[in-house]
């Protein structure tokens, strides 16, 4: 019979989740622009970091409503 190992409550992925969008929201205050700021500074550290390159995704079609009618 397998046991599963038990975690202390303090320490579910769900806590660790929860202590990192507090300290995101200590940082930019609920103002969706210092957020947005964060985050793209974050993709182009690790851009640099993995040596990726930013590709521009392709030209959307004229119709919009995706019906194709």
């Amino acid at each position: 019979m397998s046991r599963t190992p038990k975690i202390k409550q303090s320490q579910t992925p769900v806590d660790d989740l929860r202590r990192v969008r507090e300290k995101i929201h200590d940082e930019c205050g609920g103002d969706l622009r210092k957020l947005a700021a964060r985050a793209n500074k974050t993709a182009e550290e690790y851009r640099q970091k993995l040596g990726l390159k930013v590709v521009q995704p392709p030209a959307r079609e004229s119709r919009r409503d995706g019906t194709g009618g």
